[in-house]
């Protein structure tokens, strides 16, 4: 997502960028590093989240061009941005996609780029809808603490114990929306969005969707 978010970022010092879905920070911090004439806010629904990246930014000197805020970006509302990244985040936002792209849209510069991971339309990733459908279902503290001892061993090197518990809540979440033909060749270009590139994503883990990265520009005024 960095080398994807460089290659496609204006050049111009003074751009701001916007990850919306920021988790800890990675790759705000990662883009702030490389790029340290732009001005990078992160923004995550998680208070977790939002506490681990202020504690990383505190021991940084990117405290003049790095700025994390709590937020649901349904209802966030800032001057708007050159580039928006988000990284397995549009799947799980609430409500219909066309609202979804249009504020995307609408928070973006004429001429500005949105970098989005998000799953699309599979076999897999269609059925493994329907598991956390069912998993929805019987919910229950028996359920909660098996899928967290998968975490532990999938991703206990990565999390610390309050962030795996934290993200038990997601295997009950099945996606609100897919990448399909009819997002990117009818919504987000009725949205003032032009698709411009595809890249490949790798699964990192048998829990998670299958992604990939989509790149839009926005059409100038």
């Amino acid at each position: 997502m960095r080398d994807i978010a460089l290659r496609h970022a204006p050049a111009r010092p003074g751009i701001r960028v916007l990850d919306l879905g920021c988790g800890t920070g990675s790759l705000v911090f990662e883009l702030a590093d490389a790029r340290p004439d732009v001005f990078v806010v992160g923004i995550d629904v998680s208070h977790e989240n939002i506490r681990a990246a202020l504690e990383r930014l505190a021991g940084t000197r990117c405290g003049d061009h790095v700025v994390f805020q709590q937020a649901d970006y349904l209802t966030y509302a800032a001057p708007p941005y050159d580039v928006i990244v988000t990284d397995g985040v549009l799947h799980l936002i609430a409500g219909s996609t066309s609202a979804l792209m249009s504020k995307l849209a609408h928070d973006l510069r004429p001429g500005g780029v949105l970098i989005c991971a998000m799953p699309y339309d599979c076999a897999y990733n269609r059925a493994f809808a329907v598991v956390r459908r069912a998993l929805r279902r019987i919910r229950g503290p028996a359920t909660d603490a098996a899928i967290l001892t998968l975490a532990r061993v999938l991703h206990g090197r990565e999390m610390d114990e309050g962030r795996l518990r934290e993200r038990v809540h997601y295997m009950y979440i099945p996606p609100t929306r897919l990448e399909t033909r009819s997002l990117t060749e009818e919504i987000a270009p009725a949205a003032g969005l032009r698709l411009i590139a595809h890249y490949p994503m790798p699964n990192t883990s048998p829990s998670q969707l299958k992604h990939r990265v989509t790149v839009f520009e926005k059409r100038a005024s």
